[in-house]
C-alpha cells in the first residue's frame, strides 16, 4: 500500500490534483485541506489511501492521519464509496463534518452528490465512534482567531480568482500579523487576507 506521495504538483483540475512523483504523473482526489494547500510547480506531500474496485483504481490525499482516519471511517458505511467521502471532504473542513455528525445535523453535510439519506446513515453509523476516536478533534473546536472562517474566506478568495494555496497562505499570513487577542469575524478575516494578497 502507497502511504504517502511527494512530489511536485503539476496541476490542479476540478476534482483532483496530479504530482509528478519520480516522473509518474498521479491523480490524486484531495481534501478540502490538501487542496488549500496545493500550489502548482511547488513541492507537495500527502498521505494517500489507494482503493481499487471495479470502477478502476483511485487515489485519495490527505493533509493528516485524522482526516486519513476519518476517510477510513466513512468507507465502512454502507452505500459509501472512495468518490462519496472524499466528495464530503472536499466540501467541508473536517472538523466541520465531525462536529455535524457528533449533533446529527444531516442537513450540514448534504453536500452535491451525498444525499440527505446517505448523510443520515453517516451521522447515525459514525456519531459512538467519532466521538471516541476523533475526541481531540471535537475537543480543540475552532482554532483561536477565526479558524472557522477560513473556508467562508477561501471560498471567496477563489470566486475572484486567488488558487487556493495563495488563499492559505494570505490567511496564515493576515492571522500571524495581527495581535493576538484579534477577534475575528468573516468580514475581517476576508479584508485582511485580501490586503495581504494585493500586497503581494
Amino acid at each position: 500500500m502507497i502511504n504517502f506521495l511527494r512530489g511536485t504538483l503539476v496541476s490542479i483540475e476540478k476534482e483532483s490534483i496530479v504530482i509528478d512523483v519520480s516522473g509518474f504523473g498521479i491523480e490524486v482526489y484531495p481534501t478540502r485541506a490538501l487542496l488549500a494547500s496545493a500550489v502548482a510547480g511547488e513541492e507537495i506531500k500527502c498521505l494517500t489511501y489507494m482503493q481499487i474496485s471495479d470502477a478502476g483504481i483511485a487515489m485519495f490525499g490527505f493533509a493528516s492521519e485524522a482526516e486519513k482516519d476519518f476517510f477510513l471511517e466513512l468507507l465502512q458505511v454502507k452505500t459509501v464509496g472512495g468518490k462519496l467521502a472524499i466528495t464530503l471532504m472536499r466540501s467541508l473542513d473536517l472538523g466541520n463534518i465531525i462536529e455535524a455528525v457528533k449533533n446529527g445535523n444531516v442537513s450540514a453535510i448534504s453536500v452535491p452528490g451525498l444525499g440527505a439519506k446517505r448523510a443520515e446513515r453517516i451521522c447515525f453509523e459514525l456519531k459512538t465512534k467519532i466521538e471516541k476516536k476523533f475526541s481531540d478533534v471535537l475537543s480543540s473546536g475552532a482554532p483561536a482567531g477565526g479558524g472557522s472562517f477560513d473556508s467562508f474566506v477561501t471560498d471567496a478568495l477563489t470566486g475572484l480568482g486567488f488558487s487556493h494555496g495563495e488563499c492559505a497562505r494570505a490567511i496564515a499570513t493576515a492571522k500571524a500579523q495581527a495581535e493576538d487577542e484579534k477577534v475575528w469575524t468573516e468580514e475581517s478575516l476576508l479584508k485582511a487576507a485580501l490586503g495581504v494578497l494585493q500586497r503581494r
